[in-house]
């Protein structure tokens, strides 16, 4: 049995239809399901059962005999990088995967969990995800703090699963974010734009340094982000663990970006607006980021080359948010 807590939302379902693909039907998804339309991601999957997040310890501690657990991919967080509660997050990102994390090392679990490039604010240290830099790291919201201390917390510790490992996930784009509204990626929310009107708006720069349209993130493929799961746990027994960034490893422009929409609806000439940013995301924006690959390819031996921006753009548009199911 493999658990994957989150499995309701974007790279949780996304996971579990690549383990679905590969033969792998025993999951069971811990989840808030709510009144949103997140169940959708789960229509399509093979799934053992639906655990509520707030009776999982308890759904642990009734295991039935026999019942094993091969890995948990622990998914599951409040990922909204707007959010202000910080008691919430920290008793929702932090405690809660603490226990986890004991819980796994007690019986001797896999563990995978989702960090995020949100723990490097605003990039001054750069991104090298080596352990020695992960003290220096300065997050710039509250959701990326609350990342940053469960990182730090982590690698204090004497007990640790059999194989861990925490992936600082860039900017993941792609089916099954249908549920995340405003926090869905900038592709999910230009393609009607791109579609309705022939054109796109995107935020200004406030910086002399970056024009506008010119802001660099690291882009990552949500395919390419659960290929490197499911390396991960066919490499369980002899991977090294540790904390590895988990994107594209090439910065590109938000313009960039939009022109592959452009290119993916069959629109050759692209037409810009720039729009001003709301002032409670100005001083915690970040106008460039970029992963380092080499951790996680030297110490997993994952190999693969990641899918390019225009690759998955066209793959993303034509194949999901042009039809009438866009789900996996």
């Amino acid at each position: 049995m493999i658990i994957v807590t989150g499995g309701a939302g974007f790279i949780g379902s996304a996971l579990i239809w690549k383990l679905n693909e590969k033969g792998i039907s025993d999951v069971v998804v811990v989840d808030r399901m709510g009144e949103g339309i997140k169940w959708k991601n789960l229509v399509k999957r093979q799934i053992t059962d639906i655990v509520h997040k707030d009776r999982f310890f308890e759904w642990l501690e009734n295991l039935p005999k026999g019942r094993t657990i091969d890995a948990i991919f622990h998914m599951g967080a409040c990922s909204s990088t707007t959010a202000t509660d910080v008691d919430y997050l920290v008793e929702n990102n932090l405690h809660y995967s603490m226990k986890l994390w004991d819980f796994c090392s007690k019986n001797k679990i896999p563990f995978v969990y989702a960090s995020s490039a949100a723990t490097y604010g605003a990039g001054d240290d750069g991104y090298s995800d080596q352990p020695k830099n992960l003290s220096k790291l300065r997050p710039i919201n509250p959701y990326g703090y609350s990342k940053q201390l469960f990182d730090l917390w982590v690698m204090r510790q004497p007990a640790k699963p059999p194989f861990w490992a925490g992936l600082k996930f860039f900017n993941v784009y792609g089916p099954q974010e249908y549920h995340k509204g405003g926090q869905a990626s900038v592709v999910y929310h230009a393609f009607p734009q791109v579609s309705h009107k022939g054109s796109l708006k995107l935020f200004k720069s406030y910086r002399p340094d970056f024009g506008h349209g010119e802001q660099k993130r690291d882009f990552v493929y949500v395919k390419d982000v659960v290929d490197v799961m499911y390396h991960l746990y066919s490499v369980r027994r002899v991977a090294v663990s540790g904390v590895f960034n988990l994107g594209s490893g090439k910065a590109r422009t938000f313009a960039d970006l939009g022109r592959a929409v452009f290119r993916a609806v069959g629109e050759k000439k692209e037409k810009f607006e720039w729009i001003e940013m709301p002032e409670q995301l100005r001083g915690q924006y970040q106008y460039f980021t970029e992963a380092t690959l080499e951790e996680l390819r030297q110490r997993t031996g994952y190999k693969k080359k990641m899918t390019s921006l225009e690759d998955g753009v066209f793959d993303y548009v034509a194949n999901y948010l042009a039809k009438d199911d866009p789900y996996l």
